[in-house]
């Protein structure tokens, strides 16, 4: 029996009449699958400044002044000056150091840390430094917390003796108040020159680890129970431009001041790695999270090395898992010990490669190169060398539904990414129930709601996600891994949107998508249990009642310098003149009026510029001709139009000139109406653009032709009521959700089957709920607990049911003890 039949199997006789709306019918007896133990687990990259910045505990930016030709992050204080260096480097993997040349008593030195150093009262901050002086620098250096307002928040005065020969020199500072964007100064009581290299400063870290993690980071993580830990990335793996960029993990372990660093081309900023490979493999050690390592398999963002000679990325690979398996007798399981970690890490899983089985295996162009091929050379390796390590694949990561793996090689698992909309993951609760069982197994190891999110991560985006997840869990014979992705996203660097955790130097946030991640990781039992329900909710008001807002139509770019001209409006057959651009709206963007059109010529993402004519019919055509004069992109014909979080557009020659597409915008987050096609936009030609709409049907022309056709969106596509259960023998709890993805909502009751409440645990019987009063709600650093778990009113109404409610836009929790 296949998991659809086995949900629609659950027919019941109802034991009890009530007034409730929804009603779930559960029998104890009628069991699905067991549920995996690996089943929900997080996936780390170093993106958004993740890292450095971030998890990563370190208060110094560029305590190495490797992050540019210039000593970037660090300002002279007084009339100090500063220069990097390049001789008499601390070591071979040190390029540059820091010189220092002191003009009067308290010059020096200052580091605002990232983006601010969190001063906190009467926590202990460690200082460690490297200095020398080829002028015999003989004196006292004074380590400060500094206020914004120029206040001392604690200090240390380190005396120091300096030679031409580096020494390392440590103390503590003792913070003496609070400020979230305190600086960290180094201050010289006499003239002279010296230079500085490595200069850090560490908090308490996340179980008191030496080179550890911010304490609070690290503990969101823990409250998720991980089962495992996918680390480092991504395309943090594969790096860009060179295998230099690339994540090599030998060069990430030993002291601090032997790691060199890497460009982390991919997210846009250098990286110091210190976060290297034992801290992950500690990490998840830390979490109780079984460690999951992905390896390069010679491809890079931009090149690769050649199939038939990647020896040294296997070899690569094998010394990793010598690392963290082998015994304390080995090369790399020595080195292991010597760094305080003699038991091996067990290191149970390797991804082979990122992303990289997609459409190009001849070119490349997609990061694909002879995957196959790149694949077996690696599972053969491992396998022989350690044989129950399971090895994961890659599938297609992008423009498919459907990925497959595409060659006869055997392989354990493999990885599945999907980026996508609320609604589309709602739709696939049923995604796994006909996957072949003789097949391998699938972890989904990247996968969230990247539009129609909101400008954070809303509600909707979690209910959709917690749908999705609830269709694992009912699959976990098949779907025994997955991890929502990416985590991390520090506040004044967003790169990627959303991110389930948000934070900035002394504060720390969770999403929606967070929480659900959260409550389902911490409330899943051994084995699925047969579910049926049917609902019928109450609705706030029906859409008769609802008022119509008139929309409009409007023009934009993206990125890309365009010219339009002769805007036609036809409005249920009549024409609109629409012509005198001067009474347009400018929404974003530089636009310029000529005699032959309007010009946008900024690099706005996006620039706009709206109709004012108000359309209250549903019927209506927008034509323009528009014409590229340069820039990343095409252009887009905007219709639907009610205001800048939500449109409407028909997108030509977008995702960098690549293809055509029509997208709407709901809440600030952008939907994509259908499959697109590929397309490329021709400098210095005029094309003609119409749209045509009539009702919820849309249908876009370039040319005369027809190009695309779709349906437009409800601002809420999302509907229904899900649910589903697992028991958890060990303490004979039976665990239901119920997920209500709209705005109804009604009373609930859940009927059992074949077993017995438990009234003497009453208050083992809980109901843990998510919820707001509209989907479109998020959570912000200053509201962090907008939509945050709370306990809710739940009871036995006999023996054998449970009686509660079932809000709108809700995800509920129940919590059953049972005889």
């Amino acid at each position: 029996m296949n998991i659809r039949q086995f949900l629609a199997a659950t027919l019941m006789v109802m034991t009890h009449t009530v007034n409730g709306q929804v009603v779930i019918n559960i029998d104890a007896n009628q069991r699905g699958p067991m549920v995996s133990p690996t089943h929900y687990g997080i996936f780390y990259e170093d993106i958004n400044h993740a890292a450095d910045g971030g998890l990563y505990a370190e208060l110094i930016r560029n305590r190495s002044f490797e992050d540019d030709t210039t000593p970037c992050n660090w300002y002279s204080v007084g009339d100090a000056a500063i220069a990097l260096v390049q001789d008499g480097l601390l070591n071979d993997v040190q390029h540059n150091a820091l010189n220092v040349t002191i003009v009067n008593n308290g010059d020096g030195v200052r580091n605002e840390g990232y983006w601010g150093i969190n001063a906190a009262k009467g926590r202990e901050y460690k200082l460690s430094f490297w200095a020398k002086s080829d002028n015999k620098y003989k004196g006292v250096l004074a380590a400060r917390l500094q206020s914004t307002a120029g206040h001392t928040l604690g200090e240390t005065d380190v005396k120091v003796s300096l030679s031409k020969e580096w020494k390392k020199y440590t103390a503590s500072i003792i913070a003496t108040g609070d400020d979230p964007k305190a600086e960290f100064t180094l201050l010289a009581d006499k003239p002279g020159e010296f230079q500085l290299d490595v200069v850090s400063l560490f908090p308490p870290t996340f179980k008191n680890r030496e080179n550890g993690m911010r304490p609070d980071l690290a503990g969101m993580l823990a409250d998720m129970n991980p089962t495992f830990m996918r680390f480092p990335g991504g395309c943090f793996v594969e790096g860009q431009e060179s295998p230099d960029n690339a994540f090599r993990w030998k060069r990430t372990i030993g002291p601090i001041e032997q790691r060199e660093g890497h460009k982390n081309v991919n997210w846009g900023y250098r990286t110091s790695d210190g976060i290297g490979f034992h801290e992950y493999l500690q990490l998840a050690e830390d979490l109780g999270a079984k460690p999951l390592f992905v390896v390069n398999v010679g491809i890079w963002h931009g090149g690769c090395t050649p199939y038939n000679q990647i020896g040294e990325w296997i070899e690569e690979c094998l010394d990793a898992l010598e690392y963290a398996n082998g015994d304390v007798t080995t090369k790399y399981g020595r080195m292991r010990a010597d760094n305080g970690h003699p038991e091996p890490f067990n290191l149970e899983y390797i991804e082979i490669g990122n992303e990289n089985y997609n459409f190009n295996m001849d070119d490349n162009s997609d990061q694909s190169d002879h995957y196959p091929e790149r694949y077996i050379q690696f599972y053969n390796a491992i396998k022989e060398k350690y044989p129950n390590v399971k090895c994961i694949g890659n599938v297609e990561s992008w423009a498919t539904d459907h990925p497959s793996w595409r060659n006869d090689y055997p392989v354990d698992i493999v990885d599945e990414h999907y980026y996508r909309n609320p609604k589309w993951f709602a739709d696939r609760f049923n995604k796994y129930d006909d996957y072949d069982r003789d097949k391998h197994l699938i972890y989904v190891g990247e996968y969230a709601v990247t539009s129609n999110f909101g400008n954070i991560g809303n509600l909707n985006a979690a209910l959709g996600e917690a749908v999705y997840m609830m269709g694992m869990e009912n699959n976990s014979d098949v779907v025994v891994m997955n991890s929502y992705a990416p985590i991390f996203v520090n506040e004044n660097d967003a790169r990627w949107r959303p991110d389930m955790i948000r934070f900035n130097s002394s504060q720390v946030m969770g999403t929606p998508s967070y929480y659900v991640q959260q409550l389902f990781a911490n409330n899943i039992g051994t084995q699925v249990v047969k579910t049926g329900w049917t609902y019928d909710l109450t609705k706030p008001h029906s859409a008769e009642e609802e008022t119509q807002h008139p929309v409009h139509v409007g023009l934009a770019t993206w990125d890309t310098d365009v010219t339009y001209r002769d805007p036609q409006l036809i409005v249920e057959g009549k024409t609109v003149d629409i012509s005198d651009y001067r009474t347009w709206n400018k929404v974003s963007g530089d636009w310029n009026i000529s005699a032959t059109g309007i010009t946008q010529s900024s690099g706005k993402q996006p620039a706009m510029i709206v109709c004012p004519d108000n359309i209250e019919a549903d019927k209506y055509t927008f034509k323009v001709q528009a014409k590229k004069n340069s820039g990343a992109e095409g252009f887009m014909a905007m219709f639907g139009y009610k205001d800048r979080d939500n449109y409407q557009w028909f997108n030509i020659g977008g995702w960098t000139n690549t293809q055509n597409n029509v997208e709407q915008a709901i809440g600030g987050g952008r939907v994509t109406l259908c499959k697109g096609h590929r397309f490329s936009v021709e400098d210095d030609r005029w094309y003609d653009l119409r749209v045509e709409v009539d009702g919820d049907s849309i249908n876009c022309y370039l040319d005369g032709k027809l190009d695309l056709s779709c349906k437009s969106m409800n601002d809420n596509p999302n509907e229904g009521v899900y649910a589903s259960t697992t028991m958890d023998d060990a303490t004979k709890t039976m665990i239901v959700k119920i997920v209500n993805l709209g705005d109804g909502h009604a009373d609930g009751v859940i009927n059992l089957s074949n077993c017995t409440i438990d009234t003497t645990k009453n208050d083992a019987l809980q109901l843990i709920r998510l919820s707001s009063e509209s989907g479109n709600d998020e959570n912000t650093i200053s509201a962090p607990n907008r939509i945050s778990p709370v306990k809710a009113d739940i009871k036995a109404g006999n023996s054998n049911e449970v009686l509660f409610h079932v809000p709108a836009y809700s995800i509920n929790i129940v919590r059953i003890p049972l005889q």
